[in-house]
């Protein structure tokens, strides 16, 4: 209980303090293509102080367990194969282009009216399967209340006076989408997934490398992907304090020199 305190202690220590990109002492040699696709999720492996250059996260079993647990509802190799097939098919970026073309919207009755229509007309792409018309019913209800709140956030981040000039929510950015959000979660994903022993070593370089590949054919550089993540960032969450710890982190990983951003081009 001790030891678990005192690990707990540490993480949170480097978490609040300075960013310091922790290089695994044991690391294997890998590739330089995934090297960059470890780096696709960086924000989220710095969040949780996970090593930045081996599949292995470097965390405590416990902690590992604990974020598939509570963050995921990844309990056994089932959930986590769902999971990644989740991120790599959808994710968060298709209730994101579901709202976007409402998010000038000013009246909220009308625009969830709006929200309500589009989701009928694609309840097959966006609600992925129901048991029978109850269920159906209500994880068209759930599913409506999350694009509310999704479309609701993105207005609060685009309307937040003092705009971060690092990464603005403007029509640019906006545009370009949260896929870097998406794909940055699948590959710390498959990375917990692979030390819980849920999945092997190949599954998870599949998925870390398709989320790479991916992310190749939208995106130019470090930046592009760094603005794309804090957008669905934003958009998950609101602008909260909770936003300022990933822009801490992207902000430092284009200026520390232990930073794979700083040290790896994205193509």
């Amino acid at each position: 209980m001790l030891t678990k305190l005192i690990n707990g202690a540490k993480q949170l220590f480097r978490t609040f303090t300075q960013k310091d990109f922790t290089k695994n002492p044991n690391a294997p040699v890998i590739s330089e293509d995934q090297k960059k696709a470890l780096a696709l999720g960086l924000i989220n492996g710095e969040q949780i102080t996970a090593y930045t250059d081996s599949l292995t996260t470097g965390l405590p079993k416990e902690r590992v367990a604990e974020g598939l647990n509570e963050a995921w509802d990844v309990f056994d190799g089932e959930d986590a194969l769902r999971t990644i097939e989740f991120l790599k098919k959808g994710g968060h970026r298709v209730a994101f282009e579901a709202v976007l073309p409402f998010i000038n919207v000013t009246d909220e009755s009308e625009r969830i009216a709006r929200l309500r229509e589009t989701l009928a007309e694609q309840r097959e792409k966006i609600i992925f399967s129901a048991n029978d018309e109850e269920d159906s019913r209500e994880k068209f209800d759930r599913e409506l209340e999350r694009l509310t709140g999704f479309a609701n956030n993105l207005i609060e981040c685009v309307a937040e006076p003092g705009q971060d000039p690092f990464v603005p929510f403007d029509e640019k950015n906006i545009k370009n989408g949260i896929l870097a959000w998406d794909m940055g979660r699948l590959v710390l994903v498959a990375r917990l997934c692979r030390d819980a022993g849920f999945i092997d070593d190949k599954t998870a370089w599949d998925a870390i490398i398709g989320a790479y590949e991916t992310a190749k054919e939208t995106f130019n550089d470090w930046r592009e992907v760094a603005a794309s993540y804090l957008i669905g960032r934003g958009t998950w969450g609101g602008y909260t304090m909770m936003l300022k710890g990933p822009y801490t982190i992207a902000e430092d990983a284009f200026e520390n020199d232990n930073s794979p951003w700083k040290r790896l081009s994205f193509k």
